[in-house]
């Protein structure tokens, strides 16, 4: 498996300057799917070229998040009807995605050696893109091994609770034993108490270097929001529904973080929601 990713990776560089982020989890319900859209389209509104791949193979839902109806999805490659430029589709914000199907039998019983070439091909694809960003399953399984260390990089996902940190643990360590070297950020979703999240993060990195030898990278933390989850419902991602809440602007913290660009308007933006708030303007919604 170490030799398979580095492989990739190495093709990866070689055809083009393209960073590829897997979002993974160690369980479900954890807000993978909605960071993995919503960091996208922050990523994009800062200047980046993004490509979501559905990585759920079988089970994707980064269409429905997005509210838009699939015509075509990875199945149409694999049969070799369509080429996998021909299968990208157009998202919010400038963002571009592959569907990874639903309920599609070719995607979800697919083999070892049909995955790796997959994503050799998905990572070297001759399309003008900066970022691809994997939206994995969530787990441990061989299939969500091959996503993650086909990526240059991995963000795990979780919220405070104790299950779900441990699974994220659990993750990390499968990782680790795979490849030690695969860069590891760590993201605390649906904080209630950031005192409280700080802490869980700052413990999570904490164990990994004792326990693992793995220095993983403190991403950040998303509070909860109620608004976030009535996105989702809505099929429209907060960054898109409420750009200037606090959740999209954690977002873009992150997302520049992850760019490395410096967060020089924090202030500005703060100010500009109180004083809308003060004068009654409704900001509205970023372009579609």
């Amino acid at each position: 498996m170490h030799d398979q990713a580095t492989n990739l990776r190495e093709l990866m560089g070689k055809s083009q300057d393209v960073r590829v982020i897997s979002v993974a989890s160690g369980k479900g319900g954890v807000g993978k799917s909605s960071i993995s859209v919503n960091l996208a389209i922050a990523m994009s509104r800062l200047g980046s070229r993004v490509l979501i791949l559905d990585a759920d193979f079988g089970l994707a839902n980064v269409d429905i998040m997005l509210g838009i109806t699939t015509r075509m999805d990875l199945s149409y490659f694999l049969r070799g009807e369509k080429s996998l430029s021909e299968i990208i589709q157009p998202g919010l914000e400038g963002v571009r995605f592959i569907s990874g199907g639903s309920g599609v039998n070719e995607l979800i019983n697919m083999k070892e050696d049909q995955l790796s070439e997959l994503l050799a091909k998905i990572v070297s694809i001759d399309a003008p893109i900066d970022i691809i960003i994997m939206d994995a399953g969530a787990g441990v399984s061989n299939t969500i091994m091959q996503v993650l260390l086909a990526s240059s990089e991995t963000i795990v996902v979780t919220t405070a609770e104790p299950t779900s940190v441990l699974d994220a643990y659990a993750l990390v360590k499968t990782i680790v034993k795979r490849d030690s070297t695969h860069p590891l950020h760590v993201l605390v979703n649906k904080c209630e108490n950031n005192n409280e999240a700080n802490s869980v993060q700052t413990g999570f990195v904490t164990v990994c270097g004792r326990n693992l030898g793995k220095n993983i990278n403190p991403l950040g933390l998303i509070s909860y929001n109620h608004d976030f989850t009535a996105a989702i419902k809505r099929q429209v991602p907060i960054s898109v529904s409420d750009p200037y809440s606090a959740t999209a602007r954690e977002i873009d913290i992150i997302a520049r973080s992850i760019l490395n660009m410096p967060n020089e308007k924090a202030s500005q933006s703060i100010l500009s929601r109180v004083f809308s708030r003060m004068l009654g303007v409704n900001r509205g919604t970023a372009g579609v």
